[in-house]
């Protein structure tokens, strides 16, 4: 596939609310989810998370390791290659910047060689700022859409402070990053008309080691969703490791597209008692009849999945108490 990175100035970037039709504010469509509801998602999750299988351990150094860290409500990913290059996918909420910065210690990261913005929602962006005040970074990646929010503006100056190139990938371009993984777009897909809702011009990544995969799907939601199957073959799709679009949103992972995917493992990054209900009910019996093994943020902490190129390790590290 093509390698085609477009850079473009980001002063050109409009300051105005996107034409995507975008909120900062995101539906809370199970904020007042039953308390029958609660119960029988609350006693699902008991099940499934003590039928999760255990996995042999993975050299790490000979690893993709991939860490979704606990932000809260909200998205942060770390990719380490095995050849060391470095890859920050989205930032969190405000106030996420010491959780994203022990765990970059913890693995020895001074630099980022890649970050990537999948949208400009307070939840993905809202440490981005302090990411990159305080990292050098080669190249970033975001979506050609702007939001009216102090997190946003923060973001745009820290990135002119930051010198680093950027860009603004689209489905079916490969980004550049390590020699022994490969990184697809896989959305926003160009030609189709603008989604009336921001999350579905997430950025969608695939990165790949060997013969495994991980799918990052940013707030991706069932429009996106629909465009992914109805542009690539199967195969571009599949998984072995899924983060849940959404936090595990009900208007995320439909049937069609999980199938497509059919990871063996899903992750949900999300908060403690968050007000949207997340992971929905929808999500957690679909992940449970399809069995495949779940793991959450807002319950397991931070959880790093080793892929090898043939198998794959999972290391959830438990919540700190406060």
């Amino acid at each position: 596939m093509r390698n085609l990175l477009r850079p473009f100035v980001w002063i050109l970037v409009p300051l105005l609310l996107c034409a995507l039709g975008c909120s900062v504010v995101h539906s809370c469509v199970h904020a007042d989810e039953p308390d029958e509801r609660i119960a029988q998602r609350n006693a699902l999750w008991e099940k499934m998370q003590s039928s999760r299988p255990s996995t042999d351990a993975i050299d790490a150094a000979h690893a993709l390791s991939v860490t979704v860290v606990d932000v809260g409500q909200g998205d942060c990913i770390l990719l380490l290659a095995p050849d060391g290059k470095t890859m920050l996918v989205d930032a969190g909420p405000v106030g996420a910047f010491p959780a994203i910065e022990r765990t970059l210690d913890a693995f020895g990261v001074t630099s980022l060689d890649i970050v990537v913005a999948t949208h400009p929602h307070e939840d993905h962006i809202g440490s981005m700022a302090s990411v990159l005040d305080a990292y050098p970074v080669g190249l970033f990646c975001t979506i050609d859409a702007s939001v009216p929010s102090p997190s946003y503006e923060r973001m745009r100056d820290a990135l002119s402070g930051n010198g680093c190139e950027i860009c603004c990938p689209t489905g079916g371009e490969t980004i550049a990053w390590s020699e022994s993984c490969t990184v697809t777009v896989l959305n926003p897909i160009a030609g189709y008309p603008e989604p009336d809702e921001l999350n579905d011009a997430s950025l969608v990544l695939r990165v790949q080691y060997g013969d495994t995969a991980v799918l990052l799907t940013g707030d991706a939601e069932e429009l996106a969703e629909k465009r992914m199957l109805d542009t690539y073959p199967r195969s571009m799709l599949r998984a072995d490791v899924l983060k849940l679009g959404h936090h595990g949103s009900s208007t995320s992972t439909g049937y069609s597209f999980f199938l497509a995917v059919s990871p063996d493992f899903a992750v949900a990054s999300c908060g403690t008692d968050n007000e949207y209900g997340h992971p929905h009910y929808e999500t957690l019996s679909l992940l449970y009849d399809t069995r495949t093994a779940l793991y959450r943020t807002d319950c397991d902490g931070s959880i790093t999945f080793l892929l090898d190129g043939t198998n794959v390790s999972v290391e959830p590290t438990r919540k700190e108490l406060p």
